[in-house]
């Protein structure tokens, strides 16, 4: 009898066993189901947005030139009870309000330093697609000296007489007639040197060592009193071939600005005084060697490249970029 019930027991205990197994097997293999089931969910629907993203993209493609370049798709995110939803609609980027514009900056830009440099890689790699190269300037200036005609003694002092003094001397100098003493002032002896394109320079010195006349030298803005010798060029052309005011630019130590506008205001206006230069143009290239190609860009880039691009408008996207990212 003892070993009947023993026989019985362990019968009993390896059902026991065979059933929690089997519940176990049906209890992973439900949740392998359910987990392949989300993975063909999440792919169906990766599918869809993919889908409707390409049939607005070939919508964009068939408006005119004018148009297609001011068009573009806009994502943002519309708040449900259960998620927040991604959605995704063509735009007239001259249609962006203030919330249009922000959303968007605080979208691409969430941590400054990270993001900016990566969306700025996203441009280059965009450009670099579709083989297009950016224009770039090398600076040259070879034996360059500035001389200036200085008065000497008290006559150097900023006083009321000698500025009659000087204007008086200056109407005699017309007529050859001279009587100031004067001294010659070497500002810059022999400079020579090369500013690489793509490359950031950095201009050291004391006080008083002619960083200053270097630099309005190098952009053209010299006084004309002054005496120059030497030559500097961009890609080899002289100043006098061209206009280098639209090429370069001196930004004086002394903010130069109306004072009755705000931080944003004052950018805005810097940036229509400005205007876009050569990025429309960068942006036609684009949009037709993209269209040959079947290249269809990312939004995000599509849009920030179009808006910043747009004359005219009150408030542009990159003044919300220039505040968003120091």
């Amino acid at each position: 009898m003892e070993g009947f019930e023993r026989v019985q027991s362990w019968r009993q205990t390896s059902q026991n066993m065979s059933r929690s197994l089997s519940r176990s097997r049906s209890k992973a293999n439900w949740g392998l189901d359910n987990m392949f089931a989300g993975a063909r969910q999440l792919s169906r629907t990766c599918g869809i947005n993919e889908d409707e993203e390409a049939l607005k993209w070939a919508a964009i493609e068939r408006l005119p030139t004018y148009d297609r370049l001011r068009t573009s798709i806009f994502q943002t995110f519309v708040e449900t009870d259960e998620h927040n939803h991604e959605q995704k609609f063509v735009l007239d980027v001259r249609k962006m309000d203030l919330n249009d514009r922000q959303q968007f900056i605080d979208r691409i830009f969430k941590v400054a330093e990270e993001d900016n440099e990566r969306f700025l890689v996203k441009l280059r790699n965009r450009i670099d697609k579709v083989g297009i190269q950016l224009p770039t300037v090398e600076v040259r200036f070879e034996h360059l000296n500035v001389e200036a005609d200085c008065h000497i003694g008290s006559r150097a002092l900023p006083t009321l007489t000698n500025v009659a003094l000087n204007i008086a001397e200056s109407a005699l100098g017309l007529v050859g007639i001279r009587r100031a003493k004067r001294t010659k002032l070497a500002i810059l002896k022999d400079v020579s040197g090369i500013v690489k394109p793509s490359r950031m320079a950095l201009l050291l010195g004391p006080p008083s060592s002619g960083k200053t006349t270097l630099l309005l030298a190098l952009a053209g803005k010299l006084d004309p009193t002054l005496k120059v010798k030497g030559e500097i060029s961009y890609n080899g052309y002289r100043l006098n071939e061209f206009v280098p005011q639209k090429t370069s630019a001196y930004i004086s130590q002394n903010d130069v600005h109306l004072g009755v506008l705000t931080v944003k205001e004052t950018l805005d206006f810097s940036a229509r005084c400005q205007g876009v230069g050569t990025r429309y143009e960068l942006l036609s290239e684009l949009a037709k060697r993209e269209k040959d190609a079947g290249i269809f860009p990312e939004p995000e880039v599509d849009l920030f490249m179009k808006a910043t691009a747009i004359e005219g408008v009150e408030s542009s996207l990159m003044t919300d970029y220039t505040l968003k990212v120091p």
